[in-house]
């Protein structure tokens, strides 16, 4: 057997192919919310899978992204999420996540386990969860509205208080 042929002609490398080619070889980008809708995975799994249609901010490309955890209703039309690439493997035409905690994509509260996925913050003092009775009226204050709307109010309660 000759090996002119590749000398001739010599093997190539095959180009990498991107998963998330909307975002153009960036970590990450801004979209705004066209639509929210729920779908449903492909065969051997089941359940409600929440998606938003979404048009990128630098690209102007329509694309549908994973909404990953709960509380997804605060999404309307004209929301401002932070996209990144990767979508779940069992939705077809699906290669986006939304990033939770940037923009108006709300984190997830009330979570102890895998909080970087979800943008919670850990409630803790020394040791431990934090408990009611050794916080302050406004600590309390600042804490019931972190877990009731997503945000803090602490700087704006701390200087009232002066």
């Amino acid at each position: 057997m000759s090996t002119m042929g590749l000398l001739r002609w010599p093997r190539k490398r095959r180009a990498h192919k991107t998963r998330s080619p909307a975002l153009q070889f960036c970590p990450q980008q801004r979209a705004i919310v066209k639509k929210c809708f729920i779908t449903t995975p492909r065969k051997p799994n089941s359940a409600k899978r929440r998606v938003a249609k979404v048009v990128l901010c630098r690209t102007r490309r329509v694309v549908d992204i994973y909404l990953e955890g709960m509380d997804f209703n605060r999404l309307n039309p004209h929301s401002v999420v932070l996209v990144r690439g990767k979508g779940p493997r069992d939705l077809p035409g699906v290669n986006y996540h939304a990033i939770r905690g940037k923009g108006d994509f709300p984190p997830l509260l009330n979570r102890r386990n895998g909080r970087s996925k979800y943008a919670a913050k850990k409630l803790n003092k020394a040791k431990g969860w934090v408990t009611e009775k050794y916080l302050t009226k406004i600590e309390k204050e600042a804490r019931y509205r972190y877990l009731r709307y997503g945000y803090s109010f602490t700087k704006r309660l701390r200087s009232n208080r002066y």
